[in-house]
C-alpha cells in the first residue's frame, strides 16, 4: 500500500534526536509498503523541500499559525500528497491537528498513532494545553488509532470510535550482543533523559547521595542535557557527589547502548511517561530498571525485569537500586533482554500496523462509508 505518513514530529540533519520514535515506526512500516513522510514544521515558515532521511522520502514544510498563507500551503501539500495515497498515517497529536482539513477533501483511510504524554495527563505538560485538551476530540476522526502502551490507547478511547483503538508498542531496536554485567564494585548506574523537571535529575542525585551515606559505593551517568543543567551541577557539587555522578550531555543513540553495557541497570526517577523508550533500551540490553511507577510502561515493565516504587523518596529509590542489585546480580542479562528485543522488534511492530492497514482498507473496500 502507498502510505502517507503526516507529522509535526520527526527528525532531521539539524535535529537528529527529534522524535527517534516516529522514524523507527517509519522504518517498521517501510518494511512492506511504499512510505512517504510529510514533516509539517510548526512554528516555521519554509518553502517545501524534499530529500532522503536514512532512506526514506521526506518532505518537509513549515506552518507558522502567525501566518495564515503557510496554512494554505500546508493544506494544499497535504491534500495533494493524500491524492496519491490510499492511507494517511499521522504520527502525535499535533500533526492529527494539522491532517484534519485536507482529510475532510480527501476522504482517506486515516489511521493516527499517539506517544504523548499530553494526552494522557494534560496538567503534566503545563501551559495552555491543560485548557484546551478537548482539542484531543480530534481523535474521533482516524478510523484506528494506537497508542504505544495500554494505558495510552484506553485514554485515546475516550475521544476515539467505538472499538477503534489498539496498542501498537515502539519499536526497540538492538541487534547488539548482550554484555555481561561489569564487577559489582562500584554498582554503576545509568540514566538517560533530559535535565528538565520531569525527568527529576534532583532527585537522582539525592538518591546517589542517599545510597553512599549508607556505605553503598555507586556511580551515576546521565546521558541528556536542558536547562537544570546548572542546578543539577551546583547540587553535586554541594554533595561532595563530584567524583559519583557524571553529566555526559546529550549522547548518540549508538553510545547510549554502549552505556548500557558498562552499567548495571537503569535508573530514572521522572514524573511521568508513556512508553518510556529509554528503560525499554535498557531492557534489550539486560539491564534491570528502577523508576517511579507514573506511566503506562508497566505493561513491560514487571519484577521480572524491574522495579516500579510508589513512593518516591531518595530513600525508597535507593532501598529498590538495593534491591534490584541483589535480585539480579547473578542473573543472566538475555533473560532480560530477549522478551523485549522479540516484542518490540520492527517486525512485530509492522505486523500489528499491516493488520490495521489491512482492516480499514477492506471496509472502505467492502463498501461501507467509513469517512463518515
Amino acid at each position: 500500500m502507498r502510505i502517507l505518513v503526516v507529522t509535526t514530529w520527526f527528525p532531521s540533519r539539524q535535529r537528529p534526536t527529534e522524535a527517534p520514535f516516529n522514524l523507527e515506526h517509519v522504518k517498521a512500516i517501510q518494511r512492506g509498503h511504499d512510505v512517504q513522510v510529510l514533516h509539517v514544521r510548526l512554528g516555521r515558515s519554509q518553502d517545501v523541500e524534499s530529500g532522503q532521511y536514512e532512506g526514506i522520502p521526506v518532505t518537509r514544510i513549515g506552518f507558522d499559525p502567525r501566518q495564515p498563507l503557510t496554512l494554505v500551503r500546508a493544506v494544499r501539500q497535504i491534500s495533494s500528497a493524500l491524492h496519491n495515497a490510499d492511507v494517511l498515517h499521522t504520527m502525535a497529536f499535533s500533526s492529527a491537528l494539522v491532517a484534519a482539513l485536507p482529510w475532510s477533501v480527501r476522504r482517506r483511510p486515516w489511521v493516527h498513532t499517539e506517544h504523548w504524554n499530553g494526552v494522557t495527563n494534560p496538567e503534566s505538560v503545563g501551559g495552555i494545553w491543560p485548557r484546551v485538551a478537548w482539542l484531543r476530540h480530534v481523535l474521533r476522526l482516524p478510523h484506528h488509532v494506537t497508542g504505544v502502551t495500554r494505558q495510552l490507547a484506553d485514554k485515546l478511547s475516550e475521544f476515539s470510535r467505538p472499538q477503534a483503538a489498539s496498542v501498537v508498542p515502539c519499536v526497540v531496536p538492538n541487534g547488539r550482543p548482550v554484555a555481561p554485567y561489569p564487577p559489582l564494585d562500584p554498582l554503576r548506574l545509568v540514566a538517560v533523559g533530559g535535565l528538565i523537571p520531569r525527568k527529576r535529575p534532583l532527585l537522582a542525585v539525592q538518591t546517589v547521595g542517599w545510597l553512599r551515606g549508607q556505605g553503598h559505593n555507586v556511580q551515576l551517568e546521565w546521558a541528556g542535557d536542558g536547562g537544570q543543567r546548572a542546578e543539577v551541577e551546583a547540587l553535586i557539587a554541594s554533595s561532595g557527589l563530584s567524583p559519583y555522578v557524571r553529566l555526559l550531555g546529550n549522547v548518540a543513540p549508538a553510545e547510549v547502548f554502549a552505556l548500557f553495557d558498562h552499567a548495571h541497570l537503569f535508573f530514572l526517577p521522572t514524573e511521568q511517561e508513556n512508553f518510556f523508550t529509554s528503560a525499554a533500551e535498557a531492557m534489550s540490553a539486560g539491564r534491570p530498571v528502577v523508576a517511579p511507577h507514573v506511566g503506562g510502561y508497566d505493561d513491560y515493565a514487571t519484577p521480572e525485569n524491574s522495579r516500579l516504587v510508589d513512593d518516591v523518596t531518595p530513600e525508597s529509590l535507593g532501598r529498590a537500586i538495593l534491591d534490584v542489585r541483589d535480585r539480579f546480580q547473578n542473573a543472566e542479562p538475555g533473560v532480560i533482554a530477549e522478551p523485549i528485543r522479540r516484542r518490540f522488534s520492527p517486525e512485530t511492530v509492522a505486523g500489528l500496523f499491516d493488520d490495521i492497514y489491512t482492516d480499514v482498507s477492506a471496509r472502505r473496500a467492502g463498501g461501507r462509508r467509513i469517512a463518515q
